[in-house]
């Protein structure tokens, strides 16, 4: 097991862009912001970015098959009572 966690540093666990001072035993009232570079825009992961598009397109194939599924049904119904409504 590794030894104590060391003083320094670190991301803030309550902030966005900030550091929090760690004195080894607990997190300090002392913050500072980010240096520059630190941290930039992230990025997402390829096979993220693939399972969100497959999700998206599953889930529009869904709502298009039940749409479809009403209007048959719908179109169903009235062309059985109504015949020549059908042409």
């Amino acid at each position: 097991m590794s030894g104590p966690p060391v003083p320094g540093w670190y991301p803030d666990p309550w902030g966005v862009r900030a550091e929090r001072w760690f004195d080894g035993r607990a997190w300090t009232p002392h913050v500072r912001d980010r240096p520059a570079g630190a941290g930039g825009p992230r990025t997402m992961h390829p096979g993220a970015i693939v399972a969100i598009v497959l999700g998206v397109l599953l889930a529009l194939a869904v709502v298009a098959a039940v749409v479809v599924f009403f209007v048959l049904m719908v179109q169903g119904v009235v062309c059985g009572e109504a015949p020549h409504y059908c042409d």
